[in-house]
């Protein structure tokens, strides 16, 4: 079985930039981890620009490999177990620059209320075919 990675306790590696009415968050995902995505409230590009995933999100197990770009739609919840290092971006329409409102913007915190993260971790270890 392939080692998962924990969490770092400051959380991950983030870099945020924004210009003329948009917003881009990058985020660097090391090979291992499993990783649990915010919920989001609005459409959004998402691009990878390197390394390979499987995700899982509404019942369907997908496999992502850089170069890629994809629209999610509002209310998807992704659970990923990242194969080899990984860059994601989510690009988001807003010409709001302070992170505390893009979060409320942007993150539906209500879908993570009450959710017990453990349980999605064990299910993702088995629906994204972990050790295979």
């Amino acid at each position: 079985m392939k080692q998962v990675v924990e969490m770092p306790e400051d959380g991950l590696p983030l870099t945020h930039t924004y210009s003329e009415g948009v917003y881009a968050r990058e985020i660097f995902m090391p090979a291992g981890m499993i990783v649990v995505g915010h919920v989001h409230r609005t459409r959004h590009l998402n691009i990878v620009s390197s390394g390979k995933a499987k995700v899982y999100h509404d019942g369907v197990l997908e496999y992502i490999e850089a170069p890629y770009t994809f629209e999610s739609m509002p209310g998807v919840q992704k659970v990923l177990y990242i194969e080899e290092d990984m860059f994601w971006t989510t690009i988001h329409v807003t010409n709001e620059t302070d992170q505390e409102k893009l979060d409320i913007l942007l993150v539906d915190k209500s879908a993570s209320e009450g959710k017990d993260f453990r349980e999605l971790i064990e299910m993702a270890r088995d629906n994204l075919l972990i050790g295979e």
